[in-house]
This record gives C-alpha cells, structure tokens and sequence, in this order.
C-alpha cells in the first residue's frame, strides 16, 4: 500500500506566540496553542511517499529525509496519531520518506508541512484517507508538542499569502487569506537554522515579540496587502530584537533591488524577498552574490495535493 502526497513550504514573515493565558499559565490543549502571525506558501515544498508493508510484531515506523534516515519527532509524532485515530496497534511497517525543495530549521514550515504530508498520505494508504482539516489539526498538535512550531499548519490549507487571526489548530484558529498578484515571486536566501527552543521558552524574549507582533498584525490588518504583510515584517523583526542585523541588512538590499519588501524567516537564518516578475532578475542578482542557497518559487495558491506514484 502506497500513497504520496505534495504540501507547500509556509514561510513564516512575523508571529505573536500564544502559548499561555491570560493569568500567566502555561495553555494545557496543543490545540489551543499556537500563534498570530503572516507568511505565504511556496511551490517549493514536501513531496511525501509513504509506504505500508505488513508485518510480525509491533508496529515500526522509519522515516528518511532526502534519502538519509531521520528522527523527524514531528512527523513520527503525526503518524502515530493517525495509527491512534484509526486504532491500527500492530502487524505493518511504515516508510515515510520526505523529499524537500527547500532547508529545514529555518523557518520554512518543514516541520508542519511534512507531519501533514505523512498523516495525509499514511491515511490514504490505510485506505481511510482523512480530511484535510483533521490533517492539518493533527500536523499543528504535532508541531506543537514537539517544540518545531506554532502555527503554520493552519497557512497548509488554503496556501497564498495570509495571516493567521485567531491562534490555535483550525476550529479554534482562523487564517484570512491576502489578495495577491499571481505575478509574485518569492527570493529566498538560506544561512543555517535557529533553535526555536532558545527564543520560543524564554519569556523575556517572548514579551518583545508578542509586543511587536501585535502592533504589525494590528497595521496589517487595519491594510491587508502583501507590501503591507513585509513593512511590518521588517520592522517585527527589529522591534522584537530577534532579527539579525547582517540578514536585515542584505533583506533591505534586495528590497532596494526592486522587491515590494523583504525580511528575515520566522524563526531562521534565511531572508526572504517577494518581487514582481519584471524585477526579479535584479533581485536574483542582489541575492546571489551572497552565494548561500537560494530559493526562486511561485506563491502556491492551494492546498496539499495528492500525488500520482509512477
């Protein structure tokens, strides 16, 4: 039994953490946790291939990344939830195997992109095939208990250029699509990965960036454009004092290049830069002369897809 399955890469632009009350307390449900923020969905994405084969004894789960085994908590958390949904407890062996367009660790939205891919595809060839927003629900409890993101889930569904209003899994959270002219592209440069632990456990840090986050999602919504969405971005990243100042700086030349505006990836290394195609070659220009990875990619309007497996 096979079954394969395309999600988008999610940047994520700025965020507003919800991941206590009101009174201070740590939020119990992983459904109820997560994040205000903006970003869009890329071409560039997560194929998912995903293979069940029976066998003796308790279930086993492998999951390769590019072709290299990996521990991918996120997906093997996704998938076990799947298996528990469906009360499949023993007797097959299940490959996950993600092959990616773009880095993870960076703010790309690998995580939440590629637990949704496997819970879709593993569905599909249990022959039980989910709904997308119970697949999504279960990539955002996936990405949350395993500490890899907050809300990029909910952007999986509808894909485009949005914001998402309301924290927390779909029913709980709302996401609100921008209008956007289908002749974006998106110029993305990638430098290493963030710890997301390091910024998303420390309160202090969090107090400057839900302060931030807040003020840019109040002026994004108050003018939902996509220029709007990468103003405040950029100036979210320097308010909330988790930007870098070398990244910002190359975001703002490849602003200066002639893209409707750039800023750095939430949370990563990585810059990201959307432009008009008219511009894009002088943009392209500005970016490769920093030689780290680059990423040219459409927006991707839509949602995960099945594959056809040859």
């Amino acid at each position: 039994m096979r079954s394969a399955f395309f999600t988008p890469a999610v940047i994520s632009s700025l965020f507003e953490a919800h991941v206590v009350s009101e009174d201070g307390v740590p939020i119990a449900d992983p459904l109820r946790v997560g994040a205000r923020g903006g970003g869009m969905a890329l071409t560039a994405g997560i194929r998912t291939y995903v293979k069940v084969k029976p066998k003796s004894g308790p279930i086993s789960i492998e999951v390769r990344i590019n072709g290299e085994p990996s521990d991918a908590k996120t997906t093997r958390t996704a998938v076990s939830m799947v298996l528990e949904r469906f009360g499949v407890l023993d007797g097959i062996r299940i490959i996950v195997s993600h092959w990616l367009d773009v880095p993870t660790g960076a703010g790309f939205g690998t995580s939440a992109s590629g637990a949704m891919g496997a819970a879709l595809a593993l569905s599909a060839a249990l022959g039980r095939p989910l709904p997308i927003v119970e697949a999504s629900r279960m990539a955002h409890v996936a990405d949350v208990l395993s500490s890899t993101g907050l809300g990029t889930a909910e952007g999986l569904v509808a894909g485009g250029i949005g914001l998402v209003t309301e924290p927390g899994a779909l029913w709980i959270g709302r996401f609100e699509r921008i209008p956007f002219n289908h002749s974006l592209y998106v110029v993305s440069l990638y430098f290493g990965p963030i710890e997301k632990s390091s910024i998303l456990g420390s309160p202090d840090i969090l107090e400057r960036v839900n302060k931030a986050g807040a003020e840019a999602m109040r002026r994004i919504m108050s003018d939902p454009r996509p220029e709007v969405l990468l103003r405040e971005a950029r100036r979210f990243a320097e308010l909330s004092g988790i930007g870098d100042h070398e990244l910002l700086s190359i975001a703002d030349e490849m602003t200066a290049a002639g893209a409707i505006g750039a800023t750095q990836n939430m949370i990563g290394r990585a810059v990201h830069a959307v432009v008009h195609r008219k511009r894009l070659s002088a943009v392209v220009k500005v970016a490769s002369e920093y030689g780290n990875s680059l990423i040219v990619s459409r927006i991707y309007d839509g949602g995960p897809r099945p594959l056809i497996i040859g």
